[in-house]
């Protein structure tokens, strides 16, 4: 038996346990696909698939968040993350890609204002957001991008829920 951490639905359906193992279920069959350890990961905290099911992410107690290629996932029982992200020092509680699978927002509601936001393609950390002078994010408990990455909402423990414009992106 295994305390079950985070859940989400998507063209295979994914699951992650406190102890860092990753299941991969084919909900239709109702079986597991696959199985397999969140490497370096004693806690797991949160997961999220990129909308083109190119990637998944997984969120640690420590704030380690790996990024694994789907595929080998769902092949290998040992996959190897292509990239470690370590710029949260609090555990990785939201996890979420945008549409374009371009950018990984990752937060922990654990710490004000601890949350980050990372290229996919060269996996480096924006350095531009958030940039406040004082306290706005406060704990981010959820947060997603709307359909065409246009947008960025940020829902936080002060019940506020806040809409931040990605200029990148021409529509919403």
């Amino acid at each position: 038996m295994f305390k079950l951490s985070s859940t989400l639905f998507s063209i295979t359906c994914t699951y992650l346990s406190d102890e860092g193992q990753v299941f991969i279920w084919d909900v239709k069959s109702r079986r597991c696909l696959n199985k397999f350890t969140d490497e370096g990961c004693l806690h797991g905290t949160s997961i999220a698939v990129s909308k083109n099911s190119q990637y998944i992410a997984c969120g640690s107690n420590s704030g380690v968040v790996n990024v694994y290629a789907h595929d080998d996932c769902i092949r290998e029982t040992s996959p190897k993350p292509l990239k470690a992200i370590m710029n949260l020092v609090t555990p990785a509680t939201s996890l979420a890609f945008n549409p374009t699978t371009e950018i990984l927002a990752m937060a922990s509601n654990i710490s004000d204002d601890a949350l980050k936001l990372v290229h996919i393609p060269s996996f480096t950390v924006f350095s531009n957001f958030p940039v406040f002078r004082r306290k706005l994010l406060y704990l981010a408990y959820c947060m997603d991008f709307s359909p065409r990455s246009g947008y960025f909402s940020i829902a936080n423990n002060k019940g506020k829920a806040l809409l931040y414009r990605l200029k990148h992106y021409s529509d919403f």
